[in-house]
C-alpha cells in the first residue's frame, strides 16, 4: 500500500478513535484500515495505538507520530493544490471551527455565494465554543472573536466588532437602567467566561482611550455564546454583546442598549491556521471570501 495512503488512514483512526468509523468514513472494509495500521507499525517498529474492545487510543509514540503525519499530509495537499486556478478545480474537505453566533449571523447567511463559486469544496463547520485542538481534531482553521493568546498559529485579522451593553425589557422592568458606572453596583452582570473561572464578574469599558474594569454582582456565568445571548434575552443581567449579534434583537425590541458612553473595547475577529503548514488552495479562497464578507457585514 502507498505510504501516504496508510498515513491518511492512521490519521483518521486517531481522529475518530475507532477503526470502524474510519473505515465507514472512507467506505472501506475495516480490515483494510487494520492492515494499513499494522503495516505502519511494522515499518516504524512500534505500536501506534492501544486497542481494546471499547476504545482505540494513541500510544505515546502514536501521539508523537500524529502531528508529524498531519503536517506532512497537509504540505503534500497544499503542494498539489497551489496551481488550481479555475474555481471548479478547487476541491476537497475544509474543516473550520467558529463561535456559534458568528456562524449563525455572518457565515451561514452568506454561504450560498461561496458554495456557488466553489462547488467542489465540502465545508465542515463546527461551533464548539471551546478551544479546539486543531492538530488532533484535524481542523484547517478557526475563527476567534476577542484578544488572542500567544501561540504557534498564524493569525489573519478579519475585522473588529463594536460591543454593546444590552439588557432585556424584563430586566429594565425589574431593575431599571443604570446611568453611571457607580450605579452598576445595584445591577447584575452575566459573566462570559470560557473557562468558568473564579475571578468574579467584571464590566469592561473604555475611559479616555483606556480599558477599565468594574466589579459587579453576578448570579450567572456561562461559557457559550448562545447561552450568553439567551441569558440576556431572559432578563438575567447585563451582557456585552458584539453589535453583529445584537442588532436584529435590538430592532425587534427584545434587547435594549444601555450605557452607550461606556462601551467595551471593540472586539477583533481573526482567522487562525497552523504556522507550519502551507495553506491549501481551498483554505486560501475561503480566507479571502471570509475577509470580503466581514469587511462588508
Amino acid at each position: 500500500m502507498d505510504k501516504f495512503e496508510a498515513m491518511q488512514r492512521f490519521v483518521l483512526v486517531a481522529q475518530f478513535g475507532s477503526f470502524t468509523k474510519a473505515a465507514d468514513a472512507l467506505g472501506l472494509p475495516k480490515s483494510s484500515i487494520s492492515n494499513a495500521i499494522q503495516g505502519l507499525e511494522s515499518e516504524l517498529g512500534t505500536r501506534l495505538f492501544h486497542r481494546s474492545t471499547r476504545s482505540v487510543t494513541l500510544t505515546q509514540d502514536g501521539e508523537v507520530y500524529l502531528p508529524q503525519c498531519q503536517t506532512l499530509l497537509a504540505e503534500l495537499d497544499a503542494l498539489g493544490s497551489q496551481f488550481q486556478r479555475n474555481p471548479n478545480d478547487v476541491r476537497g474537505i475544509l474543516r473550520v471551527d467558529m463561535p456559534s453566533r458568528f456562524a449563525a449571523t455572518v457565515v451561514i447567511p452568506n454561504l450560498a455565494d461561496f458554495i456557488e463559486k466553489y462547488p467542489n469544496i465540502r465545508l465542515k463547520i463546527s461551533s464548539a465554543d471551546y478551544r479546539v485542538d486543531m492538530i488532533k481534531e484535524g481542523i484547517d482553521c478557526v475563527i476567534r472573536v476577542g484578544s488572542l493568546d500567544d501561540s504557534s498559529l498564524i493569525a489573519r485579522p478579519l475585522t473588529q466588532y463594536r460591543s454593546l451593553n444590552c439588557v432585556s425589557p424584563s430586566y429594565i422592568k425589574k431593575f431599571g437602567i443604570p446611568q453611571t458606572i457607580a450605579e452598576l453596583a445595584n445591577h447584575k452582570l452575566i459573566e462570559y467566561s470560557p473557562s468558568l473561572g473564579n475571578l468574579g464578574a467584571q464590566f469592561e469599558y473604555m475611559d479616555n482611550g483606556k480599558v477599565r474594569q468594574q466589579s459587579m454582582p453576578s448570579s450567572l456565568a456561562v461559557n457559550g455564546t448562545d447561552a450568553y445571548l439567551e441569558a440576556c434575552l431572559s432578563g438575567l443581567g447585563i451582557a456585552q454583546i458584539p453589535m453583529i449579534g445584537a442588532e436584529s434583537f435590538i430592532k425587534k425590541g427584545l434587547l435594549i442598549p444601555i450605557l452607550s458612553e461606556f462601551e467595551a473595547e471593540p472586539m477583533p475577529v481573526s482567522l487562525l491556521y497552523p504556522s507550519r503548514r502551507q495553506p491549501t488552495k481551498r483554505l486560501t479562497v475561503f480566507m479571502d471570501w471570509l475577509q470580503s464578507i466581514t469587511h462588508t457585514t
